[in-house]
Formats: structure tokens, sequence, C-alpha cells
């Protein structure tokens, strides 16, 4: 048991900031697109490009469906998706950078791997 409680604590070392961050991320993104100012200026953004995507170009612009910013969209529908597939990679991440560091320092018996002398017998 007391071999699995480093891998434990540096387990919830590494999660706690992932889970931060995205609690951070999604009260940060609530803050700035949630306004009616930032509401308003995505709304202008809208209108401009259907009127670009009405104009003949060498890109087809196309007017984006979202009716609300989709970072907002985003932290406020699909949080959920948003942290677990954080926290998805984050633990394979660390299994895979345990999994070799546990490999760097394992203690493993020295081997002679020198070719034996010709004539000579094997202990």
């Amino acid at each position: 048991m007391k071999s699995i409680l480093p891998w434990l604590l540096a387990y919830l070392l590494l999660m706690a900031p992932v889970i931060g961050g995205v609690y951070y991320a999604r009260r940060q993104a609530l803050a700035i697109y949630g306004t009616g100012q930032a509401q308003a200026e995505w709304d202008a953004w809208r209108d401009e490009a259907k009127k670009m995507a009405g104009q003949p170009s060498p890109v087809k612009r196309r007017v984006p469906a979202s009716a609300q910013p989709p970072a907002l969209v985003l932290m406020r529908d699909h949080f959920a998706v948003c942290l677990g597939l954080a926290l998805v990679l984050s633990t394979v991440l660390f299994a895979t950078f345990m999994f070799f560091l546990r490999g760097a320092v394992a203690v493993t018996a020295p081997c002679d791997s020198r070719p034996p002398i010709a004539g000579s017998r094997l202990p």
C-alpha cells in the first residue's frame, strides 16, 4: 500500500491544477462573452460575415451558424465534456510519464555483455 501512496499524491497534484484551470477558463469565458456588449459584437460580426459571403472573392466566407459566441456556448453548454476530456488526456499523460519514470529509475542487476573469449570455458 505504501508504494501506491506517492503515485496517488503525484496524480492528485497534477489533477488539481488541471481541474482548477478548466474552471478558471469557464469563469473567464462566461465573464467575457456572456455580456450584452459581447453579444452585440458577435451579432455585428455575423452581419459583416453575411455581407462578405455575398461578395465575390477568392475565399468563400460562411456565416457563423451560432447565434452566440462559440466560446460561450462551449463553456456553458459543453463544460462537462471539456472537463472530462481534460481529465482523460491528463491522466494518459501522467500514466505515460510515470511508466517511463519507473523504467528509468528501476534497479536492475548488471549484466556482463562482453562476448566470451574464444577457447574459454563459461562458468
